[in-house]
């Protein structure tokens, strides 16, 4: 009887129930589809090597958090109707067996499922996924439901359908920002930028973080909707004490030299406005990360963020 080895039968999936779970690498490769009404799904994809010198496909996929009530699960229909080339050879399609992930910047480490493919292994290989244009929905001449279809292109699971800010977390008024307001920049090593200002200020007795954000020119379509994440991951020191986080529901406007005078959103910080609290020195603080890594077969593609 033929009896093969444990890592072997994990990595090929002989069976559902004995899939790999693997961590992708950073030779990840990344295919993203958006809809016309907003938001996206990604898949990411690499191949391994088996044990008898065949080929593993493994990856993820993940859809966008804010999207159409049209399109809610309307991507995984689109991972199924996936197909993998290499080297123009189809060695996959139905990519359906492949785990959902919450979307993310950066797919190295991500937890992968492997299924086997009838590809010799040859290093240097890279996966090319393609999934079909569609029509998701058709409006139907007077009725309520819009033409929406989807596309191989844009960001992917990180496009958002709407600019959606809860007014439960802010101030449904707008203030204006005063000339000291701070302001600081990052920029996206592929072109463009972020640029943010804001500024403690008094709403009603209570401390608020009053600001706006700039998305700056010069992006491609990798960053261009990476805005909001990248405001997700910052935050507020006040005399070296963090004060707020997570900074994705205040205004965006377009980009100019001076900020004073703008009408900025408010988030409340949940405290008592005190006076001398607010001369003690207000920071911003930016993320340093890696907003896209992709291998293609012309190499391997890195964007980073940073101030």
């Amino acid at each position: 009887m033929l009896r093969l080895s444990l890592p072997l039968a994990l990595i090929l999936g002989l069976a559902s129930a004995a899939q790999a779970q693997t961590m992708l690498s950073e030779r990840v490769t990344l295919a993203h589809g958006t809809f016309s009404s907003g938001g996206g799904l990604t898949i990411a994809t690499e191949l391994r090597r088996t044990a008898d010198g065949g080929t593993a496909l493994c990856g993820v996929w993940s859809e966008s958090e804010s999207q159409s009530s049209y399109t809610i699960g309307k991507a995984r229909e689109s991972v199924r109707l996936a197909t993998v080339y290499v080297d123009g050879r189809r060695i996959a399609q139905n990519l359906g067996a492949l785990p959902q992930v919450a979307p993310r910047l950066d797919y190295a480490g991500a937890p992968a499922r492997c299924i086997g493919t009838n590809l010799a292994w040859q290093a240097g290989r890279v996966p090319e996924v393609f999934m079909p244009r569609r029509q998701v929905s058709r409006s139907n001449g007077g009725g309520s439901d819009p033409d929406i279809d989807f596309r191989q292109t844009g960001s992917g699971a990180m496009s958002a359908a709407l600019e959606v800010i809860p007014f439960l977390s802010r101030n449904s008024r707008t203030v204006p920002l005063s000339e000291a307001v701070q302001v600081v920049q990052g920029r996206y090593s592929s072109g463009g930028g972020l640029r943010l200002a804001a500024e403690l200020r008094s709403v009603d007795g209570r401390a608020h973080l009053c600001g706006v954000w700039s998305d700056l020119p010069g992006q491609d379509a990798h960053t261009e909707d990476l805005g909001r994440e990248m405001l997700r991951r910052s935050r507020v020191t006040l005399g070296g004490q963090e004060i707020a986080s997570d900074l994705a529901n205040l205004r965006r406007v377009s980009p100019r030299r001076a900020y004073g005078g703008t009408q900025a959103t408010c988030l409340d910080l949940n405290q008592p406005w005190q006076a001398e609290r607010a001369r003690a020195p207000l920071t911003l603080h930016l993320p340093e990360t890696v907003v896209y890594r992709s291998t293609t077969p012309k190499g391997q593609q890195l964007i980073r963020f940073g101030s």
